[in-house]
């Protein structure tokens, strides 16, 4: 199936009260994980890139890599840039064909994250490109962006309100609700009252930043209030490494690199597995791509 953009199923995701999942991908190995464990639940699925992992590998070798392994399975596959702040960045995303991506202008004064949410908004909607956008301050860390635990703050209502009145078309929108990147140091405070009072007023799909480490029951109430989109990135990465290490472990002499990839795309494609089932989005490809029920 060719790569879609995330807006329309994200938006019925929200509506039928599903999550799906968005996996930052690491490498080749890493994106098949991602995409045929979607397949073999059929279920939608949002691979998303970091701007450190694009500057890594490239533009084209990313989005030939998901395009060609998006267009060998049956289930929608978007590929989304995540938190980015530079607007050249963007840009070549979008000419080397991703399918959406996010603006973070979370660090800025809201006016000025609004203003230059609204130039990058008229940017993807000329292009035809889905876009996320932020406001509030997601602690934590993810990549090369740093919050510290104690200089999170959660969205504004009234500007949450302003900010997507002046971008009605978002894909999906990200306002800091109480989670956090990374692993959780103590038990997350998730304002469920902010998240029900936004999506009880707009419209458009909500974006559950740092789903590592989140309980069922938190995923089940946060994708109940709204959101459509839930980020795994942390929980991929330690599923990258453990590959490798635990067959090192057991397996001390073994010199040949094959069995290790092999490891690892197991390890992170269970993962991915688990999340899927985890947000309730398995058989809802179909669903998702707009055909059926």
């Amino acid at each position: 199936m060719a790569l879609v953009t995330m807006g329309p199923m994200l938006k019925r995701a929200q509506a039928a009260r599903y999550g799906i999942a968005a996996f930052n991908m690491i490498d080749y190995n890493s994106a098949r994980s991602i995409i045929e464990g979607a397949n073999d639940l059929k279920a939608p699925i949002i691979v998303q890139v970091s701007v450190k992992t694009i500057k890594h590998w490239g533009y084209k070798a990313i989005a030939t890599w998901v395009r060609m392994l998006a267009d060998d399975v049956d289930v929608p596959v978007a590929l989304h840039l995540d938190h980015c702040s530079d607007a050249d960045v963007i840009r070549r995303c979008i000419d080397a064909g991703w399918t959406s991506v996010m603006f973070d202008g979370s660090a800025l004064p809201f006016a000025d994250n609004k203003a230059q949410s609204e130039a990058i908004y008229a940017i993807t909607e000329a292009a035809g490109v889905g876009l996320e956008a932020e406001i509030g301050a997601i602690g934590g860390v993810e990549d090369d962006k740093f919050v510290a635990e104690d200089a999170a703050i959660l969205a504004n209502y009234d500007e949450c309100v302003a900010f997507v009145s002046a971008m009605p078309n978002l894909a999906v929108f990200a306002p800091a609700i109480g989670t956090a990147h990374g692993f959780y140091k103590g038990t997350p405070k998730i304002a469920y009252d902010l998240l029900e009072r936004i999506t009880a007023t707009i419209p458009i799909p909500i974006a559950l930043h740092g789903g590592t480490g989140l309980s069922q029951e938190q995923f089940d109430r946060c994708i109940a209030g709204g959101c459509a989109k839930v980020n795994i990135s942390t929980m991929h990465k330690h599923r990258f490494i453990e590959g490798f290490v635990n067959l090192h472990a057991e397996k001390p002499k073994l010199a040949e690199p094959l069995p290790f990839i092999v490891a690892q795309y197991d390890a992170m494609k269970r993962d991915v597995h688990d999340m899927i089932r985890a947000f309730g989005s398995e058989g809802k490809a179909v669903h998702a791509a707009g055909e059926g029920a």
